[in-house]
């Protein structure tokens, strides 16, 4: 007697997955007819639903990212200035990013992407006192693991990825990193899985790069006094956008600006405050 109808599925998912961070796996029946001919309905998985794999549910906030992101360490152990690959993707709107860093650096790649969750190789389960978990120290998102696929999946004519980066233009954590976390999308959206474009590579010295406690203090897309909306951040000041897919490019570039996009922004912030306080 513990079961609900379909119709509060929503409202359970928004529970059980965004709120409790479960997972939770979804049971279709499919026809299948015997040798007599004769109609028979089988129950299997199709799908699994996790806080980064969310697609259409109507209890997405539009006007924020559902980012699942995959990240791929060296093999060191203390090495904080290893190269660390970096994949993410918003399964809802498409939107799929890569990039490579360090693993120093973790902590402001995390503040600036805010995924909902983070994906290693499950080999890492195993290492607790690898210094990739201390990096999670200041984030909530859940952590998750997949096995890495072998290598050249993302190449592979048969993969999900639509004209996928060849290995040797992308660097090598880099591409673990997409590998994986095509891989864990896979395992999770079963017969939900698109078909995925190719990523989008971002270099970090085109950008400058706005580190977690910068983030934190100017509230530049939250507000800690309003529970983390955006309400009194510097979001809400200049947002002037028509539609929530606009409402998340303006999120995502205030926290990776573009040396060349400060001067235009800037000017338009600093005039706007002066109609308001002449």
């Amino acid at each position: 007697m513990c079961g609900f109808p379909l119709a509060h599925l929503d409202k359970y998912l928004k529970v059980l997955v965004q709120e409790e961070k479960r997972f939770v796996a979804l049971c279709e029946e499919f026809p299948v007819y015997s040798d007599n001919n004769v109609k028979e309905f089988e129950r299997r998985i199709a799908r699994v639903v996790t806080p980064g794999t969310l697609i259409d549910e109507s209890f997405l906030n539009p006007l924020e990212n559902n980012y699942l992101l995959a990240i791929s360490p060296g093999g060191e152990v203390d090495e904080v200035a290893q190269k660390v690959g970096l994949a993410w993707i918003d399964v809802s709107t498409g939107e799929f990013f890569s990039k490579q860093s360090k693993l120093e650096n973790v902590p402001d790649e995390l503040a600036r992407i805010a995924p909902r969750e983070v994906v290693l190789d499950d080999s890492f389960q195993g290492q607790p006192g690898h210094a990739i978990f201390e990096t999670f120290a200041d984030s909530n998102c859940l952590i998750s693991y997949a096995p890495v696929p072998p290598r050249g999946t993302v190449s592979d004519p048969e993969s999900n990825i639509d004209d996928g980066p060849a290995l040797d233009t992308v660097l090598t954590q880099e591409s673990i990193a997409i590998e994986l976390l095509t891989e864990f999308l896979r395992q999770n959206l079963l017969d939900h899985m698109p078909r995925l474009d190719s990523p989008l590579r971002e270099i970090s010295q085109d950008r400058m790069q706005i580190d977690l406690h910068t983030i934190q203090g100017l509230e530049i897309r939250g507000n800690s006094a309003y529970e983390g909306g955006s309400k009194g951040s510097l979001l809400s000041v200049i947002k002037r956008t028509n539609t929530s897919g606009g409402t998340r490019l303006l999120a995502r570039w205030l926290c990776e600006f573009h040396v060349l996009e400060l001067i235009p922004i800037f000017f338009d912030l600093i005039m706007q405050v002066l109609q308001v306080h002449p």
